[in-house]
């Protein structure tokens, strides 16, 4: 790969649309299942609590697994690109299986959920973590990268889109609302299932992996993490990703609660207000990433950060039924929710060169297998703590009317819970020691010692 490629058009293209089937399927997951199970298929709030983190416990421990693996794989169609060939499949057809209710007593739901769930973060780490370990593949110039996360985040709106106001539109407009949600979120999920077999298909035909490693980890697990931890620029970013994932994840759990309980939003309206945000994200990406290259990616993060706090705190004013203040706060979170995923994503790649630096070789899957392994216990325990506290505040299952208590705590913790997180975000990445010229230091130094490898062979 010569210095500095620009990667092809098509191939940016093939790249961000592998990010949707993971961006239709979890956001679903996340935006709709548990109150799914807990108001249409009847299971307790407290046990509906337990299925997500559980599974997404689970889901962590193997990222660090399938990462490694992936490292490991060899094949004529590259090391990441086989799992989403083989994986587009499996992670639709068990997506569908989320959405089913072939059970009538509570217990034996809960225990299908839970197996489900299981299910499904398997397949979702056997996909997801190879294809982020891709993003530093494509190329090595750091402009390009932001450029390729550019690609990325937009097509993960896009999915983030259909997820959010597309399941709406399917379950509330073409079907008739509550009365049918269970014929209507089964056909939603064949729906979907089969826009992911069609994406991921179209990744692994558009690109290519081009960044070959020299040599091949060896270490153990706990050996692999030393190694990482040693380094002051996994610390940062790490930190840096897990407070903004986080305070994304508590935002996408609760917001449903949010708009149907508390504020109330007609049924038919759903889709819109879900909708807003990530349409409007999508149209401010392009200035995050001129923003990013321009300040610089920690300042720009930084200052995202911050703004998307303080709008966030509006939730604890909205007017319960005003449906003009709620679209007026969707825009503005918007802006914010852009920022938080178009820079995060790029900053992430640029610790792979460093530990190449430091140790010796390239360990792209290990490095996203790690990072999703804490970052996901981390968000387990977050949701499970927000799903907890609704129902420790008294939320009632199958109701239309939610006691006071209940209402007030839906309503704080999407106004402070999430703004908590992305103050941390600001807090932390003002503090990140990669910037564009220690990368191109590292850059120049890799370069030298291929080139003293290569005389000395």
């Amino acid at each position: 790969m010569k210095k500095g490629y620009v990667v092809p058009l098509l191939e940016k293209i093939a790249f961000g649309v592998g990010d949707m089937p993971g961006n239709l399927t979890y956001p679903a997951l996340q935006f709709y299942f548990v109150y799914y199970i807990v108001n249409i298929s009847g299971v307790p709030a407290h046990l509906a609590a337990l299925v997500y983190p559980i599974g997404r416990v689970w889901g962590a421990i193997l990222d660090v697994i399938i990462g490694r693996i992936s490292d490991r794989t060899e094949s004529r169609f590259g090391r990441r690109r086989p799992y989403l060939l083989f994986g587009a499949i499996p992670l639709g057809l068990s997506f569908v299986l989320l959405w089913l209710i072939p059970f009538k007593s509570t217990t034996a739901m809960f225990v299908y959920y839970l197996a489900v769930v299981v299910l499904f973060n398997t397949i979702f780490s056997i996909t997801t973590i190879p294809y982020n370990a891709l993003h530093p593949e494509l190329t090595q110039n750091y402009d390009e990268r932001t450029t390729l996360s550019g690609f990325r985040i937009v097509c993960s709106f896009v999915a983030n889109i259909i997820a959010a106001a597309g399941v709406a539109v399917i379950v509330d407009n073409i079907y008739p609302g509550r009365q049918a949600y269970r014929e209507s979120y089964p056909v939603m999920g064949w729906i979907v299932a089969a826009l992911v077999v069609i994406m991921y298909l179209f990744t692994f035909t558009f690109t290519k992996e081009r960044v070959k490693p020299e040599t091949r980890e060896t270490e153990g697990i706990i050996q692999t993490l030393k190694s990482f931890w040693k380094m002051k620029e996994f610390r940062s970013v790490l930190a840096i990703f897990l407070f903004n994932q986080i305070g994304a994840d508590v935002f996408m759990f609760i917001i449903i609660f949010f708009l149907k309980d508390v504020i109330m939003i007609p049924e038919d309206t759903t889709f819109i207000i879900m909708g807003i945000p990530i349409i409007t994200a999508i149209v401010v990406a392009p200035f995050w990433v001129w923003m990013g290259s321009r300040l610089g990616k920690p300042k720009t993060l930084t200052i995202s950060s911050i703004y998307f706090a303080s709008v966030l705190l509006f939730c604890l004013l909205a007017p319960v039924k005003n449906l003009y203040f709620v679209i007026g706060i969707a825009i503005f979170i918007g802006i914010g929710m852009s920022a938080s995923q178009v820079l995060i994503w790029s900053i992430m790649p640029d610790v792979i060169e460093i530990d190449e630096y430091e140790n010796g070789e390239r360990r792209e899957g290990a490095f996203y297998g790690i990072t999703s392994l804490i970052y996901k216990a981390a968000s387990a325990v977050a949701v499970a703590a927000a799903g907890s506290l609704i129902a420790w505040f008294g939320y009632v299952e199958n109701s239309a009317a939610q006691p006071q208590s209940s209402l007030t705590a839906i309503r704080f913790l999407m106004g402070i819970g999430p703004a908590m997180f992305f103050l941390l975000t600001a807090i932390t990445v003002s503090r990140l020691p990669i910037t564009k010229e220690r990368f191109e230091e590292v850059m120049k130094a890799l370069d030298e010692r291929k080139k003293q490898k290569q005389q000395a062979v």
